[in-house]
């Protein structure tokens, strides 16, 4: 999933006791450079170069000039991340761990401008978005189509084509249709509509869907192949891959990536049918499928039964009875879908919350019963927006409507398209 590289070997053991202490079974590589200082060391570091890498650094390494050259010369997911102290050996392996993980959110979130779109990493010649929030829970998506008038009216501005949003903390967006951010949209879960703010001087830059997936597609062919490589290390003999399927972006993206890897005549998609999903969403997956050559399978988890027949309450944040049943569901399609070595695919992001990235890309689920790969990990919601339709597939319609969640209409929050 990832490589860290230190410069002596000493800085790499205690970078492995950071990761064995705090992202125990994540597999990841553990090197040194074999103590390089100076220029050598910068030199060692660009030969070394390559995606999915962290430079781990003390502040005696690299200087501020070093780590500005080295930042506009290296490949597209790539980071140097250097800790707190001179050397890394000297400090705290949670001082270690936090500067790892601040590298992993740079990795999945860093973009660039270059022209009149965004690069969603590093790109030579484009200059890098200003401001950009680059927080372990953060994440950033594309707002499109009629989700870009709403998020207008919102910012009382268009902002004529897709806007790219950064979440941050407490409902807080950054707003960017340009280099620049346009403003900040505040999602409050407490206030019936959003809250918009509109920075001063700042000119919105007209972004097209089709301009930005041409932009990515290199891009994106990395991450494909990274993510490919997350499940072939699953094993390359497996029988059954089974995709749990709600329709949103990321089980989307992790279904195309699972028949990527194994084929479709392997792959199974799951469907948990509560009773109470929109047409919308059920249409589409019928489409998606279809269109994929991909076995769909309905799974009933009777939560309109639970509603209207057993008199069970309105599910809410304190009492979510209605999971439990579509978990049930899905142990049970599990169990009839199994055939030899099988495997469950998740969309499971770094981006999507703090217990979600704490959780390795290849684990046993207990209360599944299955082996779990999520080779999205490292995939920001706009790289998966823009995966999707890179492989001629259109986002769910529930999106462009305002929808940031998909699920049955009971669970999907909206709000400018997020």
């Amino acid at each position: 999933m990832l490589r860290v590289v230190a410069r002596s070997r000493k800085d790499a053991k205690a970078a492995r006791a950071a990761l064995d202490k705090f992202m125990g079974g994540w597999g990841i590589e553990v090197e040194s450079l074999g103590g390089p200082r100076g220029g050598a060391l910068e030199e060692a570091i660009l030969e070394e170069a390559r995606p999915f890498t962290v430079f781990l650094m003390g502040r005696e390494d690299l200087g501020p000039d070093s780590i500005e050259s080295l930042e506009s010369q290296l490949p597209p997911f790539s980071e140097v991340a250097v800790v707190k102290g001179s050397r890394v050996r000297n400090v705290r392996i949670e001082t270690i761990y936090a500067s790892l993980n601040s590298a992993r959110a740079r990795l999945r979130l860093r973009t660039h401008w270059s022209g009149s779109t965004f690069i969603l990493s590093r790109q030579p010649g484009a200059v890098e978005v200003e401001h950009l929030p680059y927080s372990p829970q953060g994440d950033s998506f594309f707002v499109y189509g009629r989700g870009s008038k709403v998020l207008g009216m919102f910012m009382q501005r268009s902002v004529g084509g897709a806007a790219l949003l950064f979440k941050m903390y407490g409902g807080k967006h950054l707003v960017y249709a340009g280099p620049r951010p346009l403003g900040e949209l505040v999602i409050d879960n407490s206030k019936p509509l959003p809250q918009g703010k509109l920075y001063r001087g700042v000119k919105p830059v007209r972004v097209g869907l089709e301009t930005l997936v041409e932009a990515n597609r290199s891009i994106l062919a990395m991450l494909e192949h990274h993510s490919v490589g997350v499940l072939k290390r699953a094993g390359e003999d497996v029988d059954t891959v089974i995709v749990p399927w709600s329709g949103g972006k990321d089980s989307t993206a992790a279904l195309l990536v699972a028949v990527e890897a194994f084929g479709r005549e392997a792959v199974r998609a799951v469907y948990v049918d509560t009773g109470i999903d929109f047409i919308e969403n059920a249409e589409y997956v019928e489409k998606v499928a279809s269109s994929l050559g991909v076995d769909l399978v309905y799974a009933k988890a009777d939560v309109d039964d639970g509603l209207l027949i057993e008199g069970m309450p309105m599910p809410d944040p304190e009492y979510r009875w209605c999971t439990g049943r579509k978990l049930d569901a899905l142990r049970r399609a599990f169990q009839t879908l199994s055939s030899g070595k099988t495997i469950i695919v998740t969309g499971d992001r770094d981006g999507e919350s703090e217990k979600r990235g704490r959780r390795p890309p290849l684990r046993h689920d207990e209360k599944l019963g299955y082996p779990v790969a999520s080779p999205l990990k490292l995939w920001s919601g706009g790289h998966v927006q823009l995966y999707i339709l890179s492989k001629g597939i259109p986002l769910n319609p529930l999106y462009e409507a305002g929808f940031y969640r998909i699920g049955c209409y009971l669970a999907s929050p909206s709000g400018a398209g997020r």
